[in-house]
């Protein structure tokens, strides 16, 4: 199966939803209208009284681990998604914690979810991506921005000699 490298990103902001590519700048990837810099924790902006992660509405705090595992398991359940993505450009995204990591999904403001997908429409697959994503993290009370950004599509292989041997 050929794969062709794509990044698109749609985000998650108040608003139309929009779709726009992604193109690094100055050996940073570009994040629509989030500089690197200013990346913050998820969650609702009260610290956990174990210092895991955010409340999560029922005053028990979230741990990384365990959101990010919810958040894979969502997104890979929504059809045309082919796996998890980790970047591209050289900047791993992936969740990082004790024991283990998850590469494609970076928790902060806004949570960031790479993907690779099969040859679907992108714009309606971003949605679902994004609706997935904010049912797992409502759950735990949280409710920041969310980042889909497609960086590989599956294309079927497609006969480049005219079909002969």
């Amino acid at each position: 199966m050929a794969t062709r490298t794509a990044r698109q990103t749609t985000t998650g902001r108040p608003g139309p939803t929009d779709t726009e590519s992604r193109e690094p700048t100055a050996g940073k990837p570009a994040i629509a209208g989030n500089p690197a810099a200013s990346r913050k924790p998820a969650g609702t902006g009260k610290p956990a009284a174990d210092g895991k992660g955010a409340a999560d509405g029922k005053g028990v705090a979230a741990d990384s681990a365990e959101v990010a595992t919810q958040l894979r398991a969502a997104v890979l359940a929504v059809p045309g998604v082919a796996g998890l993505h980790p970047g591209t450009d050289g900047v791993e995204v992936a969740t990082q914690f004790a024991g283990g990591k998850i590469a494609g999904i970076r928790l902060g403001d806004p949570v960031e979810v790479h993907v690779r997908i099969d040859a679907v429409p992108i714009g309606p697959l971003g949605d679902q991506i994004r609706d997935a994503v904010r049912a797992v993290l409502g759950r735990f009370g949280q409710h920041p921005s969310v980042e889909v950004v497609v960086d590989d599509i599956n294309l079927p292989e497609t006969p480049t000699d005219g079909g002969r041997s």
